[in-house]
């Protein structure tokens, strides 16, 4: 691993983005640092709060203490449930530069443009609203207005977004939190049920042929037990991300 440069992918996958954070206490402990992140939705908050200095323990208080599904939030006069412009001094308090310059690891966030239907890479200028519009998931965030286009959710089009490292990583390690959880014919017994599993069936398969991108690939089926928008079992999440991170990384140490 010595002189190697080390590249970190962290997929999205909403309050089981805490288990990137188990990750990096585990990389923490073992002297692995990542050179470049790149991350989508969760994984780019994540990858935000790292790359400016933000310890494992300070962003996980944020997912604890961000009250993220509030009705406070809520709104009634965007295409969203959550009114994403809600959150942006939230985020001004952990970086208040809004800029990517002021990171410490270069950082690309993942994006939708709804506009040109294709992933954007964010990776200069201002930070937060390529930030938020990063994990504006469709239907539940309102899209994210910058330069006279309109974003969502990365995880739409590249939730697993390894492209930005390969020309400046010799080794990646990624993380990806969206297994498929088992199924049978008498639970997809509504359209919403049929709705979702298709739609993580189109996601995850999108994402699995840039597994072969990693040099240590980090994807604990166990997490398929916990909703994305649940924020009832972070230590939990957390800790399993810690684990598998530990149980995995030591490879690269090796």
């Amino acid at each position: 691993m010595a002189n190697k440069t080390i590249g970190l992918v962290l997929s999205g996958g909403g309050y089981r983005g805490v288990a990137h954070l188990g990750v990096l206490r585990a990389m923490d402990e073992l002297g692995i640092r990542p050179d470049y992140i790149s991350g989508a939705s969760a994984g780019a908050i994540v990858g935000a709060f790292y790359s400016a200095g933000y310890g494992w323990k300070e962003t996980l208080d944020f997912f604890r203490e961000a009250d993220v599904i509030s009705f406070r939030n809520y709104n009634f006069l965007k295409p969203g449930l959550l009114d994403s412009q809600s959150f942006v001094e939230l985020f001004r308090e952990y970086f208040p530069e809004d800029n990517f310059s002021a990171l410490k690891i270069p950082l690309f966030i993942s994006t939708t443009d709804l506009i040109a239907s294709k992933t954007k890479y964010f990776y200069r200028g201002p930070l937060i609203q390529p930030l938020i519009a990063s994990a504006a998931i469709p239907g539940v965030f309102s899209s994210v207005e910058i330069d006279g286009s309109l974003y969502c959710d990365g995880g739409v089009t590249n939730n697993f977004p390894t492209d930005p490292l390969l020309a400046f990583a010799d080794q990646i390690i990624g993380v990806y939190l969206n297994p498929i959880p088992a199924s049978s014919p008498d639970e997809l017994d509504s359209t919403r049920a049929i709705l979702e599993r298709a739609y993580v069936i189109m996601r995850d398969n999108a994402s699995r042929p840039k597994f072969k991108d990693c040099s240590v690939l980090i994807a604990p089926d166990v997490l398929n037990q916990f909703n994305a928008l649940d924020n009832e079992h972070i230590d939990e999440i957390f800790e399993m991300g810690y684990r598998e991170g530990l149980r995995h990384l030591r490879t690269l140490r090796e």
